[in-house]
């Protein structure tokens, strides 16, 4: 009954129809975005991108032959082979535009070729990375499936896309706006000593506003990528690709404090399970994120401190993750996987290539958000009790 109640209030609330505008025109303006800037880019836009990356990487090899320190020169040369892999793709993409077969068989070729280079000189992660896209092109051309990522704008780019950040971000915006006053109102408004008159334990009056929370921000977000996913794949009728292997789950072996794949024991995704996946890992983070903005809407007696809390912690974790990775306490390295917002780096298990301390997998990121989950949930039951005995 105090769930439904709560559901009805956040429906019938301005938050709700502002977060509502935002979500749908968001997804609008980004899907006109991707579409004319990032899919459909022009053969000149190409030649272009290409000159300017073989301009940088002459830039890196010449600080790399004066440099002198070798942690310097090994980044110089990690950041040259990144460049030099995404020019070669880049031509591949050119030459092949219009042939999306040739263009396939050409990377097949490319990751075959790059992975006997990485066999060669013991290159353990970009040995498995070109070795499964190798795989995965090859099964695809079996099947005279010639799907192309980032080809264009359909349904399954357009998920896959959320992935990196835009499904973290507008997450986070939502649960700002539904969450911030959720409970700071019934403060604000007087209502917070009523609820106490009523018939429910004080712990199941904040479940019940967390779990609306949740509940709402997940039909927002999820929901609208949902529709928007169905439209895109009629309109481009891309959904005969279902079967389309795109990315892959890895298992991986500690030898001492480093991390290596196990490159036999892979399981490939198709396009529909790495979308499943995707929003299982939302709903995740949505979790995490719904627990700390009730908890400090618990805290405060006003929506904006609230905001700008939350807000607070968000800046903070997103500045430090990447120093996180570099401490030498694993306890604080953990810290790093709190509100990842790449969630396809989350959901394939490939966090080791970032962590070389410990088994990191899905269950380590997932495990470490709901106990964050948990813990503020309960902080923010025991913050109500007290404030309502003052």
């Amino acid at each position: 009954m105090a769930l439904y109640t709560e559901i009805q209030k956040i429906l019938k609330s301005r938050k709700f129809l502002i977060a509502l505008i935002i979500t749908i025109g968001f997804n609008i303006l980004y899907c006109w975005f991707a579409r004319n800037y990032v899919f459909n880019k022009s053969e000149s836009y190409i030649k272009g991108y290409i000159s300017d990356t073989e301009k940088q990487i002459k830039q890196l090899e010449q600080k790399l032959k004066k440099e002198k320190d070798a942690k310097i020169k090994k980044l110089y040369q990690e950041q040259i082979f990144d460049l030099n892999r995404i020019v070669q793709e880049e031509k591949l993409r050119l030459q092949y535009s219009k042939n999306p077969k040739k263009e396939m068989e050409g990377r097949a070729q490319y990751y075959k070729m790059m992975y006997e280079n990485a066999n060669k000189t013991g290159n353990y992660k970009e040995q498995e990375s070109n070795k499964i896209n190798y795989q995965i092109i090859s099964e695809n051309l079996k099947k005279k499936k010639y799907y192309s990522i980032n080809k264009q704008l359909d349904g399954w780019s357009y998920l896959l896309s959320q992935s990196y950040g835009v499904a973290f971000f507008i997450i986070v915006i939502i649960a700002l706006i539904i969450g911030s006053g959720i409970i700071s109102d019934e403060y604000k408004e007087g209502t917070a000593k009523l609820l106490k008159t009523l018939p429910i334990k004080r712990a199941n009056i904040v479940f019940s506003k967390f779990i609306a929370s949740v509940l709402m921000i997940s039909a927002l977000v999820i929901g609208t990528q949902i529709i928007f996913f169905i439209v895109l794949s009629i309109i481009t009728d891309s959904f005969k690709y279902y079967d389309v292997y795109c990315n892959w789950i890895s298992r991986y072996k500690v030898i001492g404090f480093k991390v290596y794949p196990v490159l036999d024991n892979v399981k490939l995704l198709t396009l529909l399970e790495s979308s499943i996946l995707q929003f299982m890992t939302e709903i995740v983070i949505i979790l995490a994120i719904s627990g700390i903005i009730v908890f400090f809407s618990s805290i405060f007696e006003n929506g904006a401190f609230t905001s700008i809390s939350f807000i607070a912690i968000i800046v903070i974790i997103s500045i430090l993750r990447q120093k996180m990775l570099m401490i030498k306490t694993p306890v604080l390295k953990l810290l790093s996987l709190i509100f990842p917002w790449e969630l396809s780096v989350v959901y394939t298990n490939y966090l080791p290539n970032e962590l070389d301390w410990i088994y990191a997998s899905t269950y380590v990121v997932i495990g470490l958000n709901l106990l964050l989950t948990i813990i503020f949930v309960l902080g923010s039951i025991e913050i109500f009790k007290h404030k309502e005995k003052v």
